[in-house]
């Protein structure tokens, strides 16, 4: 199952992505409401791009399909991420902890520079939980879980620009 979002800024594309080229977050990711912890494991950067990777337990409705497969506890996964300077996009991608041969997660997040001024992030989420009949509930429940998380994300990264540079120009 595919999902993609658009999220426009009000500031040039050169400051956020000066932080993102950094190897910096727009906003504590750990403050989002349904993550509870988050946790660094690798950080590095081998010419124009940075390798990340997170271990990450969150919280979220199990769809009722799905509660007698997954639990509370297999909402915990290992994310690795890469930030590619010359493209300005992130490409990620998702290990469950549990259920490792079953869920496929990737995701890419572009910044470029929004017509009309400001910046504008780009985001698709592919996701596939290969289960007979729950599969495409599981997907959905968790597409709508980090769309939540992305809107929400983009209200946190307005926070944290404005106080940072101030209100955008």
């Amino acid at each position: 199952m595919k999902f993609t979002m658009d999220h426009r800024f009000g500031w040039p594309v050169e400051k956020i992505t000066d932080i993102l080229k950094s190897g910096g977050d727009l906003f504590p990711m750990d403050e989002l409401p349904n993550v509870s912890m988050r946790k660094l494991v690798e950080n590095r950067r081998d010419g124009k791009k940075i390798y990340k990777k997170y271990d990450w337990c969150v919280h979220g409705q199990i769809p009722k399909i799905a509660q007698k497969i997954f639990s509370p506890e297999s909402l915990t996964f290992s994310e690795s991420s890469v930030w590619d300077d010359d493209k300005c996009a992130f490409e990620s991608g998702i290990t469950p902890h549990y259920f490792k041969n079953v869920l496929k997660f990737k995701s890419t997040s572009h910044w470029r520079a929004a017509p009309g001024g400001g910046t504008e992030r780009h985001v698709e989420i592919n996701i596939s939980v290969s289960i007979p009949i729950i599969g495409p509930v599981v997907e959905k429940a968790i597409g709508d879980h980090f769309v939540k998380n992305t809107d929400q994300s983009a209200e946190m990264i307005v926070k944290g620009l404005t106080q940072k540079f101030g209100p955008p120009s």
